[in-house]
């Protein structure tokens, strides 16, 4: 058997020696900066770090360029309207429940007077609602009162008689326009409204 030879041995030895050898540490990434930042930690400070904007983390925004863009926003909104100063000159009571105007009321019973007219027009036999009617047959004619309460028009004016329902339509067209513009009327009126009021509840208290 041939004997190994010393070198070989020799070899051996030097591997293994290589291999036992310590590993060497990995040096810290923050290098010299490492001691110094561990020192400003003991003492309090916090050290600024920069940091780069991403997408996560946009840049902030300078001071002046925000200020520009909020005016540009503020432009884009619509004027304040002014409501209170545009309309506060035109305020008003609320007409009370129940009271409605006196001509506008007096206009719609003139409304009714011409339904009515023109049911008796087309069935004179067959009419049946003289008792809401301001119109009755007389002896030539027909005679017209304003309404049934005891109010005129003016100068006692409160009853006429006219020769056809012609008559009773511009009687009726004519009383329109005057409760419109006479004021004399329109108290008359007002006045006579009260009254009925003031009787329906002098009924009812008893």
């Amino acid at each position: 058997m041939v004997k190994q030879t010393k070198p070989f041995i020799l070899e051996i030895k030097s591997s293994r020696r290589t291999k036992a050898q310590p590993i060497e540490q990995k040096r810290s990434i923050w290098g010299a900066f490492a001691s110094e930042l561990k020192q400003d930690l003991a003492e309090g400070e916090v050290p600024s770090v920069d940091k780069a904007p991403s997408e996560h983390c946009p840049e902030p925004m300078d001071m002046g360029l925000a200020a520009a863009i909020e005016h540009e926003e503020m432009q884009d909104l619509p004027p304040a309207s002014g409501f209170i100063e545009k309309w506060a000159a035109k305020r008003a009571e609320k007409p009370k429940a129940g009271a409605p105007d006196m001509v506008a009321a007096f206009l719609s019973r003139i409304e009714r007077q011409r339904e009515l007219l023109a049911e008796f027009e087309a069935d004179p036999t067959g009419f049946k609602n003289w008792r809401s009617a301001w119109f009755r047959k007389v002896a030539g004619g027909f005679g017209v009162s304003i309404g049934h309460d005891r109010i005129d028009a003016g100068n006692g004016l409160r009853y006429i008689v006219v020769d056809s329902l012609r008559d009773v339509h511009e009687f009726l067209d004519d009383l329109g326009q005057h409760v419109q513009t006479d004021d004399k009327f329109q108290r008359a009126l007002k006045e006579n409204r009260k009254l009925r009021s003031d009787r329906r509840t002098g009924a009812s208290a008893l």
